[in-house]
C-alpha cells in the first residue's frame, strides 16, 4: 500500500538513500518526499473511509433491518431478547449498522405543547433497544415537498404512480373527513377491523385509538361503492407530522391499492398545510419487512431527530 511504501521510505537509513549534496536537490527531494507523504495521507483519508461508507449507508442499514427482522419473524427470540441474540450471533453486522445510524443525518424538530406536538414528542423520545430513545437510532421520515404535486413526480415514483392507476381502475377514491360523528363511526369500524384482521402480526385483540379524535388531518379511501376500505389520521404540529394512523379496514386487492392512493392525496394535503416532514409511528426494528418494504416504495428514508420545544 501507498501508506506502507511511505513509511518504509521515511525509514530507511542514510547509507541506503542517497542525498544529493546541493541545496538545490536537497530541496528537489525534501519536495518530493512532503508530496509523497501528502498523497499517502490522501489515499488513507479518502479509500479506507470509502470502504467503511459502503458498509456504514443507509441502505446497508435496511439490508441489516431486512435481515434483522426476517430472523425475528422467523419466531427465534421475541422482544429485547432477540435484539441481543441478534447483535451477539451477529456482531459485525451489529456494528456496521450501530455506525450507520450515527451516519445518519440529524433533523431538529422544534415540537409544541398541543396535542400533535405531545404525541410527536412522545413517539419519538420512547425509550427502545437498551433504553436509546426512537430518535437517537433513527426512524423513518418522508422529506414534503413544498408543492405537493412534485411528490410523485420522477423515476423513483413510477411504482407509485402505477398503484395508483390501479387503484383508481378500482373505482378507489378519497375524501377528507370533517364530520365528528362520521370521525367516531370510523373509529369504531377501525377498531373492529383491528381485532379481526386475517393476519396475526397486525391484529391487536385491544385497540386503544382514542387519541384520533384529538387531531384534525382525517382522510378516507372508499372503493366504488363508497364504502371506507382505509383510513388515515395525522396529527400535525409546524413542520412535522405523525403517521398515526394508517391502516386499511379490510382486505382486498382494492383495499391495498387504497394505501398508494391515499399516500400522495396525504403529502399533497401536509405541503399545504406547511409540513416538510412526516414521521411513521413505529420504530423501524419493530415494523415488518412487508411494512418496511412499502415505506421505502413511497419515499420514506432513515433519519435520527433532534426534539427541541
Amino acid at each position: 500500500m501507498r501508506a506502507l511504501d511511505l513509511v518504509r521510505f521515511l525509514s530507511t537509513s542514510a547509507t541506503t538513500r542517497t542525498v544529493p549534496d546541493t541545496p538545490t536537490a536537497l530541496r528537489a527531494r525534501l519536495g518530493n518526499a512532503a508530496a509523497r507523504a501528502l498523497e499517502a495521507g490522501r489515499k488513507v483519508r479518502t479509500e479506507v473511509p470509502r470502504e467503511l461508507r459502503e458498509r456504514t449507508t443507509e441502505a446497508s442499514l435496511a439490508a441489516f433491518l431486512t435481515a434483522y427482522v426476517d430472523d425475528r419473524e422467523s419466531g427465534a427470540t421475541e422482544g429485547g431478547r432477540h435484539a441481543l441474540r441478534y447483535a451477539l450471533h451477529h456482531p459485525s453486522a451489529t456494528l456496521g449498522a450501530v455506525a450507520a445510524v450515527l451516519r445518519l443525518p440529524v433533523a431538529p424538530a422544534a415540537l409544541g405543547d398541543g396535542p400533535a406536538g405531545e404525541i410527536l414528542r412522545s413517539t419519538l423520545l420512547a425509550r427502545h433497544l437498551g433504553g436509546l430513545t426512537v430518535a437517537s437510532t433513527g426512524v423513518a421520515v418522508l422529506d414534503v415537498p413544498a408543492d405537493g404535486g412534485d411528490y410523485v413526480l420522477g423515476a423513483a415514483r413510477q411504482t407509485l404512480r402505477r398503484k395508483v392507476r390501479a387503484a383508481q381502475k378500482k373505482g378507489v377514491t378519497f375524501r377528507f373527513v370533517e364530520d365528528a360523528a362520521e370521525r367516531a363511526a370510523l373509529l369504531e369500524r377501525a377498531n373492529a377491523a383491528e381485532q379481526a384482521h386475517a393476519d396475526a402480526q397486525y391484529r391487536v385483540d385491544t385497540p386503544d385509538n382514542s387519541d384520533l379524535l384529538l387531531h384534525d388531518l382525517w382522510l378516507v379511501a372508499t372503493d366504488a361503492d363508497g364504502e371506507a376500505i382505509m383510513l388515515s389520521v395525522t396529527p400535525v404540529d409546524g413542520e412535522w407530522a405523525l403517521l398515526r394512523y394508517f391502516r386499511t379496514l379490510g382486505a382486498s386487492p382494492a383495499h391495498s391499492d387504497a394505501r398508494y392512493l391515499l399516500m400522495p392525496a396525504l403529502v399533497s394535503a401536509l405541503a399545504e398545510r406547511g409540513v416538510r416532514h412526516l414521521v411513521d409511528s413505529t420504530p423501524p426494528p419493530q415494523l415488518s419487512n412487508g411494512l418496511r418494504h412499502f415505506q421505502r416504495m413511497v419515499g420514506y428514508r432513515y433519519a435520527r431527530v433532534r426534539v427541541t420545544r
